[in-house]
C-alpha cells in the first residue's frame, strides 16, 4: 500500500506540472538558476530533518529502523501528500514502516505524532515570524497564549484522564496524550525545519531579484504551508498554499512576483520530495544488497 501511494503521488505530481506548465514555464524564464539550485538543497535539508525526527520516534519505541532504510520509507511515503484525500502521507509512511518490520500501531502513532508536532512547530514559527517582522503581531500574541494553554493542559492529570475516558467511550480504545515535555521538545526540534523552508523560499525569491526579510518569509511560508495542511482533501495543499502565500507576500514584493514565486517554490519542494524519494530508495537498496552479500 505504501509503494502504491508513493507511485500515485508521483502520478499526481506529474499531472500537476503538466496542467500548470504554462505558468511554470513563464516563471522559470525569469529565474536565475543558481539560487534556485541552492533553494532545492536548503529545502532538502529541511525535509530530511523532519524525516530524521520521525525515524527517531520509530527507534525510540524499540523498533529496528535503520536510518538509511527508514528515510526511504519517509520520503516515498511523503509522495502520498499529492494524492487527494489528506490521509495518504500518513498511510504511506506508516505502511512502508510496517513493511519494514515496525508494528502497525507504533508506525501509525509515530507518524501521527510526527505530523502533529511538525505543524505545531509551524504554528510557533508563524508566531515568531509575525512578531519578528511585526506583521500581524496579534497573531504572535495569540500563538503565545495557545502555547501557554497547551503547556498547562498537557500537564493536567485530570484533563488527560478525561481524554482517555472519552477515547475509550467513543472509539473503544485507550487514547493517551503525549507527555508534555516530550511534545514541546519535539515541537521545538521541528522549528529549525521551518526556518530552513523559509530560507529556501527566500533564496528562491532572490532568484527572481525580489527581496523579503527572513522574518517575514518565516511568517508567510509557515502560515501558507499550515493553511495547505489544514484544508483536508486538497493534494499537497496545491492551490491553497499558493493563494495564501500570494496574498501575504504580494504587498511586499508585488502580486505578479508573488504568484511566480509561489509557483516556482512549489516546483522546488516537489523536486525535493522526488529527489529525496529517488536517492533514499537507491541508498536503501544498496544497503540491503550489501547486507545480503555479507
Amino acid at each position: 500500500m505504501g509503494v502504491l501511494i508513493g507511485v500515485s503521488g508521483v502520478a499526481f505530481v506529474v499531472r500537476t506540472l503538466v496542467t500548470r506548465w504554462d505558468d511554470v514555464r513563464e516563471s522559470f524564464s525569469r529565474v536565475d538558476l543558481l539560487p534556485l539550485l541552492a533553494s532545492v538543497v536548503i529545502g532538502q535539508l529541511a525535509m530530511t530533518l523532519i524525516g530524521a525526527v520521525w525515524v527517531h520516534l520509530l527507534q525510540s519505541r524499540g523498533h529496528d529502523a535503520p536510518r538509511r532504510r527508514a528515510m526511504s520509507w519517509y520520503y516515498v511515503g511523503q509522495l502520498g501528500k499529492y494524492v487527494p484525500g489528506g490521509i495518504w502521507p500518513i498511510v504511506g509512511r506508516a505502511e512502508l514502516a510496517v513493511r519494514g518490520g515496525v508494528a502497525r500501531g507504533d508506525a501509525y502513532r509515530a507518524t501521527g505524532y510526527s505530523l502533529v508536532s511538525t505543524y505545531a512547530a509551524a504554528t510557533v514559527a508563524v508566531g515568531i515570524g509575525s512578531v519578528a517582522s511585526w506583521t500581524y503581531p496579534g497573531i504572535g500574541a495569540a500563538v503565545l497564549v495557545g502555547v501557554i494553554v497547551a503547556w498547562f493542559v498537557l500537564g493536567s492529570a485530570s484533563f488527560r484522564s478525561r481524554i482517555a475516558a472519552l477515547g475509550a467511550r467513543v472509539g473503544g480504545r485507550t487514547v493517551s496524550l503525549p507527555p508534555r515535555r516530550e511534545f514541546f521538545t519535539l515541537t521545538a526540534v521541528h522549528i529549525p525545519a521551518w526556518v530552513l523552508m523559509s530560507l529556501s523560499t527566500s533564496v528562491t525569491a532572490h532568484a527572481f531579484g525580489a527581496h523579503i526579510s527572513i522574518a517575514r518569509m518565516l511568517f508567510v511560508t509557515s502560515l501558507s504551508w499550515l493553511a495547505g495542511f489544514v484544508v483536508v482533501g486538497v493534494p499537497g495543499g496545491i492551490g491553497v498554499r499558493e493563494s495564501i502565500f500570494t496574498a501575504l507576500a504580494g504587498g511586499t514584493i508585488g502580486t505578479p512576483v508573488a504568484v511566480s514565486l509561489a509557483l516556482v517554490s512549489r516546483v522546488v519542494f516537489i523536486s525535493v520530495d522526488l529527489i529525496g524519494a529517488a536517492v533514499s530508495s537507491a541508498v536503501a537498496g544498496a544497503t540491503r544488497s550489501g547486507s545480503a552479500e555479507h
